[in-house]
């Protein structure tokens, strides 16, 4: 998946600000794509000079005029064909995963504060979605959306239960 492809995905609902778009890449889609402010933009671009987005300019007074990107008929033909094409492997990248997997020079005590830390950033993150998914279900999301939000919750909270057995089994050896 390309950043084109998610904001195309995004464009399809209604049409949004690059800031709208932001919002919606930390917020609702950070739990499974890691999209950045600084891809916005540019990519906008891109897709505006390849005709599939189109930009209206809203003049403002007193602060910077607005511009507002929509999908259009060419851009939703290149989101079908995204949506249509073989899906990928899941990439996973975990900065914990990769400390924990070197951190043989760490003490016993270490390695138990590592997990724990773990733990708690799993629990902030289950605690920020569940308060997220009500907000959006009252925004009336699709039930695909909202299957994704819920696998998303579902990670969380097998990955924070796993670790926490773990670290039983860690503190009796």
């Amino acid at each position: 998946m390309k950043g084109r492809d998610v904001i195309l995905g995004i464009l399809s609902q209604s049409e949004k600000t690059g800031y709208e778009i932001n919002d919606i890449l930390q917020n609702r889609l950070s739990y499974f794509y890691d999209g950045t402010y600084g891809m916005i933009y540019p990519t906008l671009r891109k897709l505006e000079q390849e005709c599939l987005v189109s930009k209206k300019v809203i003049v403002q007074t007193g602060k910077p005029n607005k511009n507002v990107y929509s999908i259009t008929p060419a851009g939703e033909k290149e989101l079908l064909n995204y949506l249509e094409s073989d899906v990928a492997d899941d990439s996973f990248k975990s900065d914990f995963l990769m400390r924990l997997f070197f951190a043989t020079n760490l003490s016993d005590q270490e390695i138990v504060t590592l997990i724990e830390d773990e733990i708690a950033r799993k629990e902030q993150k289950i605690a920020q979605l569940e308060k997220n998914y009500e907000i959006w279900k009252e925004q009336c999301i699709s039930k695909n959306q909202e299957l994704t939000l819920r696998y998303s919750l579902a990670q969380y909270i097998t990955n924070k239960k796993f670790l926490e057995e773990e670290l039983k089994n860690y503190k009796k050896h």
